[in-house]
């Protein structure tokens, strides 16, 4: 039996196994259909191409990780463009699909990313059960990475709407999921009402990229991201509660663009809306932030951070004994630098006062 809901503009089916994606029968003429697939899920993929090859003509596409490998490109006469995968997959299909000006369909394997539903989202998102319940545990962290750090994207949303008068949706996702199938479907409902990243995702990417530069593999970044959520929130609460903390001389903006150039960082600078090195505007602003200072500080305070930190590490096989071998504390502040110089949150203006310049020099 399949259930069929509604999320954002997709459909969104979940079935018990991957013959749920027989549903797309019912939504799509015959045609030619471009499955795009990646490295880790080639068993799942031949399961659904065995599938789809009883009503379409199929064009593998499979992606690689290796950088230096083009993709293959599906032929002009594909009519639908269909992932199997998570954020890197869907990433390509919508890729794909505005090139040939088409829908795509993703049977979605693991929840691990909140960018489904961003820009052009899938007419049909699948969900399989016993797919999605064996997922490997670093997807289910990195997933519920990305859940727990909606509460300091509220947070944000909340300091926007009253320090800065930038109004934003407020979305109202449910912060609970009990497996990895509900825990996908948040996921979804996230990623339906995304307006850009907060300042925890931009310090995710720049640990993924520190660690590239360094040689490491990064982790998935719902993994930073709540690492990156999690030390947010705790230098939110201590910045908040020195209001005598205005003493640094500024920090220097060219050198943060130019280390964020070095590090590849392009993708995930977006034009700034708040100028808080203007002197006019940075003193309003701490005038405002003064005025809500403890505001601010009821709505950081209302967080069981703890317990959810303790649930987030025992999702490991080794507790989160991984920590203590791939992110130092080092690079957690310098990410936490960096993505105050492209903030336009409490952590830009945190940037702006030399605070977290002052913190990543030690």
């Amino acid at each position: 039996m399949t259930n069929v809901m509604k999320i954002g503009d997709s459909n969104v089916f979940v079935g018990e196994d991957v013959s749920a994606v027989e549903e797309l029968f019912e939504t799509l003429g015959q045609c030619s259909v471009g499955v795009a697939f990646g490295e880790g899920v080639a068993d799942i993929a031949e399961q659904a191409i065995a599938i789809l090859k009883k009503v379409y003509r199929v064009y593998r596409i499979p992606l690689t990780s290796a950088r230096d490998k083009k993709v293959a490109e599906p032929p002009e006469f594909v009519r639908h463009i269909f992932g199997i995968g998570t954020g890197s997959v869907a990433q390509e299909c919508k890729r794909l699909s505005e090139r040939l000006n088409v829908d795509w369909s993703l049977l979605f394997t693991a929840p691990t990313t909140d960018t489904i539903l961003y820009g052009k989202s899938p007419k049909n998102v699948f969900i399989a059960r016993n797919v999605m319940l064996n997922c490997p545990f670093r997807c289910l962290a990195a997933g519920y990475g990305i859940l727990f750090s909606e509460q300091l994207r509220a947070f944000e949303e909340f300091f926007a709407e009253k320090v800065l008068a930038i109004k934003r949706k407020g979305r109202t996702v449910e912060k609970e999921a009990k497996d990895a199938v509900e825990l996908a479907l948040r996921l979804l409902e996230i990623s339906a009402e995304k307006e850009g990243a907060d300042s925890a995702e931009s310090t995710a990417a720049l640990l993924g990229l520190i660690a590239v530069k360094q040689g490491k593999r990064p982790r998935l970044m719902g993994e930073y991201k709540f690492l990156a959520s999690a030390t947010l929130t705790q230098f939110y609460s201590a910045f908040l509660g020195a209001p005598s903390i205005d003493c640094m001389p500024p920090s220097n903006l060219d050198g943060a663009l130019n280390t964020l150039s070095y590090l590849g960082a392009k993708d995930i600078i977006l034009p700034k809306r708040v100028d808080f090195f203007d002197a006019n505007a940075y003193f309003k602003i701490s005038y405002i932030i003064s005025e809500y200072r403890m505001d601010l500080l009821e709505k950081l305070g209302g967080w069981d951070s703890r317990s959810r930190q303790r649930f987030w590490r025992r999702i490991y096989p080794d507790a989160g004994y991984w920590l203590k071998s791939e992110v130092t504390v080092d690079e957690l502040l310098r990410a936490v630098t960096l993505a105050g110089a492209i903030s336009d949150s409490l952590l830009g203006f945190a940037f702006a006062s030399g605070l977290t310049a002052r913190l990543s020099a030690g």
